[in-house]
């Protein structure tokens, strides 16, 4: 649908009208049947079978987002036999604040004065009267440009946050990068975007150590010894081994699943909605401990951290290095061979581990940085204002439904 929506320039509109149309009703026609299934649960609990094994997942989270697509879609589908040259009016005719306003965590009425707020933010962000280049865009994903959700296999962008990206960053941006703490792969935001890999946006991983770039991944391995990404991968290898067991089959879908990062694995050990029995839980973590003694018996190498009640990690020490999301925008900006020292930059987040790309972009540029940021919690927008110096530059909304409403607001309307 992107790719068709992109080339409308270059071919007949007629033909990538019918093309779109095809795929509109296609992809209606599975949200449908998809939603049949998921709306037929109790309390959004659903119980799913992995190797035999059952257990029971909250899917609130995938049936809001189908939802919002079912409207979203509906809408187009119900227009484009009264619209001629559909494909280049269907944003000014579909209403993406009127579809996403009923979801607001407050109210729609909030919903309609951040969002005023935000097109305001970022018509000054595209406004490249000074320098005629377009800006750059970088942003975290989870909770920031898609809602969280409570298990990261099932985390699919929907098409609607889709749209508004891949549209805003083709016409009003020079970059858009999305950084992630989650891997490319395996699965990762590669897997689970509903963007095309090659398209407008570009992903990195593992906090900006892994990007994907012009069709290749490209790995930043400071600070990593080779034994540690070979123990690293051994370990993997011993996990897979392990969900194959029936016991254990099921943590692979169990919160953050098992997720093989450039310097850690990350494996999921419980739920938000404490599904899984405390004892399983550690069980399967001394599992994780016995397979990691096989690797490393010394543990000279790899470190286990149980870093929240709902996952653990094993890390691959490093030599001195502590990487964040500060580095990973230094090490894109360097292999793309551009800058964020001129021109404006906007830097989207929505936790304090986004922070270092907040002083990382005042380091680099002052006075063209500016910060968009999806939360709640007080404490974070006063300590992002602290950092940032100047309140006019930061804009606060509550939900990352508000800046893809403002997105296709300031689309539509400039």
């Amino acid at each position: 649908f992107l790719r068709d929506y992109e080339a409308t320039n270059d071919v007949n509109m007629e033909n990538v009208d019918k093309t779109l149309i095809s795929s509109l009703i296609e992809c209606l026609q599975l949200f449908r049947k998809v939603y049949l299934i998921l709306s037929n649960s109790e309390n959004y609990q659903k119980d799913v079978i992995s190797n035999s094994e059952k257990m029971r997942i909250n899917i609130k989270d995938e049936i809001i987002g189908l939802q919002k697509d079912l409207v979203l879609l509906d809408r187009l589908h119900s227009i484009h036999n009264t619209t001629n040259n559909y494909v280049k009016k269907l944003f000014e005719i579909i209403d993406f604040s009127g579809v996403l306003a009923p979801y607001h965590p407050t109210s729609s009425q909030v919903f309609f004065e951040e969002q005023a707020e935000c097109v305001s933010f970022l018509k000054r962000f595209v406004d490249n009267s000074e320098s005629n280049r377009k800006p750059i865009m970088i942003t975290d994903w989870d909770g920031t440009m898609k809602d969280y959700c409570s298990q990261y296999v099932t985390n699919l962008q929907p098409i609607y946050s889709a749209l508004s990206m891949a549209i805003f960053s083709n016409k009003c941006t020079r970059v858009t990068a999305v950084l992630t703490a989650g891997p490319l792969r395996g699965p990762g935001i590669l897997d689970l975007t509903a963007l095309p890999k090659d398209g407008p946006v570009v992903f990195g991983g593992s906090w900006g150590r892994e990007w994907w770039l012009d069709g290749k991944r490209v790995v930043h391995e400071e600070g990593i010894s080779d034994a540690g990404m070979d123990a690293l991968e051994r370990l993997s290898d011993e996990m897979s081994r392990l969900l194959q067991k029936q016991e254990y089959s099921h943590f692979g879908l169990i919160g953050s699943g098992v997720q093989r990062k450039v310097d850690r694995l990350t494996l999921g050990v419980q739920t938000v909605c404490k599904h899984v029995s405390p004892d399983l839980s550690m069980k399967y973590q001394e599992e994780v401990k016995e397979r990691l003694h096989r690797v490393d018996p010394n543990e000279e190498i790899l470190h286990f951290d149980p870093s929240t009640e709902l996952e653990v990690e094993v890390v691959v020490h490093s030599d001195g290095i502590i990487w964040n999301k500060a580095n990973g925008i230094d090490h894109l900006i360097q292999t793309i061979s551009d800058t964020i020292e001129k021109d404006k930059v906007l830097i989207c987040g929505d936790t304090h581990s986004d922070l270092p790309m907040v002083v990382h972009a005042l380091e680099k540029n002052k006075k063209g940085a500016m910060f968009i940021f999806v939360t709640m919690k007080e404490s974070l927008k006063e300590k992002v204002i602290e950092i940032v110096g100047d309140s006019n530059n930061c804009c606060f909304v509550s939900s990352p439904d508000v800046i893809h409403a403002a997105m296709m607001t300031l689309l539509t309307t400039t």
